[in-house]
């Protein structure tokens, strides 16, 4: 009896997932297939697709009318509400990610709308669509997508979607992406100042595909020192874990190293333990190791780290900007971060 039981649930739980994901894409006001061709469609029977479809019309999904057919039903719209949907490998209460997610919270609160923010991880795309819908959210951002058939779906079932910093590369919808061009201002201002003897340390998390940003600027660093003649010792390129659990292991590698590098390109995460170490290690940061990071930090560091870097709450602001106006139907283009050279302490002039 228990046997039975389990598998009738099991069945009426897939053939609920198979009715809800027809539903997704259809129009309020739909006429759907009707029972017969319900359960061809299942594979399930009548007594099973009945139960369904009563469950569906008890959360308001669908409308049965008798002698006229079953509709897709209008959801209440939660305008009012806005899901940021990221892929965040660290926690955002610090740093970079948790300003720039502080400043939409800020512009959704002063446009009487509310921002709720959830780490998509391994969920599947109609899990969360599933989700989304059923709460009657038709707005979405999408930080950092992975994966283009995602944000394909999602734009899809959604009113309004937009993407900040995809690590996939295709287009999907209007998006803001991160500036490659780092590396080549970094290089350009350290060559300016006379070193020639430069590291490089790169984030590519534990899945370099999926920062193809990152891959672009570890291979302008190539070819910039191949351009300009100059030597690159194995030692000094350096990749860093997801949580810079290795750090120590590369910077000794690139200070043991003969010759040894004059200054070193590095992620703005990897500061708050780069600074440490080189205090146990008694490297004088600006001195014996000239430091350039990417990316802003809310960190205070002494030295003040010299880095280029497109600022969070800009950032914010601009992609706010493209979603009030995709709101208001306006035609709406992908944009590119500007980036700009916080000069600190740690990068000073080698020339006299």
């Amino acid at each position: 009896m228990k046997t039975k039981t389990g598998v009738r649930t099991l069945k009426i739980r897939r053939v609920m997932n198979l009715l809800q994901n027809m539903l997704l894409p259809l129009p309020a006001g739909t006429r759907l297939p009707g029972i017969r061709e319900l359960m061809k469609k299942t594979g399930a029977g009548q007594l099973v697709v009945c139960h369904v479809l009563r469950d569906m019309q008890k959360e308001g999904l669908i409308r049965i009318e008798p002698y006229q057919g079953i509709f897709r039903a209008e959801l209440p719209e939660r305008s009012d509400e806005i899901r940021l949907l990221h892929w965040s490998p660290v926690s955002v209460q610090s740093g970079f990610v948790n300003s720039l997610f502080r400043t939409f919270e800020k512009q959704a609160a002063e446009a009487g709308r509310k921002i709720t923010f959830e780490n998509a991880g391994q969920r599947s795309k109609e899990d969360i669509t599933d989700e989304l819908v059923g709460q009657g959210i038709s707005r979405c951002l999408l930080c950092g997508s992975q994966s283009a058939e995602f944000s394909r779906y999602l734009d899809k079932h959604m009113k309004v979607c937009l993407e900040i910093f995809p690590r996939h590369a295709e287009t999907i919808m209007p998006e803001l992406r991160n500036s490659p061009d780092m590396t080549v201002i970094q290089l350009n201002y350290l060559m300016r100042l006379g070193y020639r003897k430069i590291g490089y340390m790169h984030y590519g998390g534990s899945n370099m595909s999926q920062y193809p940003v990152q891959m672009m600027r570890l291979l302008d660093y190539y070819r910039l020192m191949a351009e300009n003649h100059l030597y690159v010792n194995p030692d000094w390129v350096f990749h860093c874990s997801d949580r810079y659990e290795n750090l120590e292991t590369g910077l000794m590698r690139m200070m043991d190293s003969d010759p040894r590098p004059e200054a070193v390109i590095l992620p703005g995460g990897a500061l708050k333990n780069l600074y440490p170490l080189c205090r146990k290690h008694k490297i004088r940061i600006g001195r014996d190791l000239a430091v350039f990071s990417q990316d802003e930090t809310n960190e205070s560091f002494n030295p003040e780290p010299t880095a280029v870097t497109n600022n969070p709450v800009e950032i914010a602001r601009t992609f706010w900007q493209m979603f009030q106006a995709m709101e208001l139907g306006e035609k709406v283009g992908s944009r590119y971060t500007e980036l700009f050279i916080r000069t600190g302490q740690t990068v000073p002039s080698k020339k006299h």
